[in-house]
């Protein structure tokens, strides 16, 4: 049975050397020994996770979490390490257990060699700064919001704002979308996506630019996006996705870092975060795209196959009348 109280267990890894840092919350079940719930986002920019733990909630790290992933602005494949990871440990119960030992006794530097072990697993070793924050809850209060703190909010600014009444909304706003995602109309269908790659005669990711025409494939199980698989008829019957044009509507580069987003038909639009520049996409001449079933290279086989089939009956038949020729050509000489 679930205990009554919880802890609250959050955390910034600040790693300036490799550009890497992460926020964490999560919900710790001292009864049951287990990591009830967590979000962890991992960033190329400290400032997005710039909020202070102290007084900070769960439901505020979670808004924060979902903010950025909204928008885009998270090293996907790290976040989605980490989430794997965290999952993983929160149901070990050795790691579990050193980890409530560690809270009740309030050893942070023991907390924090936990965490830096996980966070290793997914970005190699490295020494980042762990800030720590950590409390017991009643479980009826996981989901209040704190101050309703901004990730864009310095300390200073929140300072000045603790006087302001306590009914303000909680929940951090997503707001009007800036940048790039301004360029999706907001009653657009949003759907997932990845790059065909083209490592030949492809256009690196990072010199795609409006305008270009590529070639896409939809990605994901959400609702939108499966909607979308089923009215564009794009299921084959083994189960794959075939590929589909996609025209590019906006690009930002960041160094290493690329966003993109395209439209896919009539208000259907989709946007995609690459970490690497060398990936090069395939670009759309016109042809149709041909999917992963390899259909159109199983019939050209196929037709390869009936041709050697039908060359080698015919050299059979001809090798047949060869020998008959032959053998009454001899009859007649004996014969005479």
């Amino acid at each position: 049975m679930p205990s009554e109280q919880v802890y609250s267990l959050l955390f910034q890894s600040r790693d300036g050397a490799s550009s890497l840092y992460i926020l964490f919350g999560g919900i710790v079940d001292p009864v049951s020994s287990r990591i009830d719930r967590f979000e962890v986002i991992a960033v190329g920019n400290s400032e997005l996770i710039n909020i202070p733990l102290s007084g900070t909630t769960f439901k505020d790290i979670t808004n924060v979490c979902q903010k950025i992933k909204y928008e885009g602005k998270q090293l996907k494949n790290l976040t989605n390490k980490l989430q794997e990871l965290f999952s993983n440990n929160g149901r070990s119960d050795d790691f579990m257990e050193q980890l409530i030992h560690y809270i009740n006794k309030r050893e942070d530097d023991k907390i924090k060699y936990l965490i830096n072990q996980i966070q290793n697993q997914a970005m190699g070793n490295s020494k980042p700064d762990i800030s720590l924050w950590y409390s017991l809850i009643d479980r009826d209060k996981i989901d209040e919001a704190g101050s309703g703190k901004s990730s864009f909010e310095s300390l200073d600014s929140e300072e000045s704002q603790e006087d302001s009444s306590p009914e303000e909304a909680p929940i951090i706003p997503i707001g009007v979308p800036t940048g790039i995602d301004a360029s999706i109309p907001p009653t657009a269908a949003r759907v997932q996506f990845k790059f065909i790659l083209s490592p030949v005669s492809g256009i690196p990711v990072n010199q795609l630019k409006p305008g270009d025409q590529i070639v896409v494939q939809l990605t994901g199980s959400d609702p939108t996006t499966m909607g979308i698989i089923d009215s564009m008829k794009l299921k084959t019957e083994d189960g794959s996705i075939k590929p589909i044009p996609a025209t590019v509507v906006a690009t930002e580069n960041k160094g290493v870092e690329n966003e993109t987003i395209v439209k896919i038909g009539n208000d259907v639009f989709g946007k995609i975060y690459e970490e690497e520049n060398s990936i090069k996409v395939r670009l759309y001449t016109g042809e149709k795209p041909v999917s992963k079933s390899g259909g159109s290279n199983t019939s050209t086989a196929s037709n390869a196959s009936l041709e050697a089939g039908e060359s080698s009956l015919l050299l059979t038949v001809l090798i047949a009348l060869g020998v008959v020729g032959i053998g009454m050509i001899a009859i007649f000489v004996f014969l005479l």
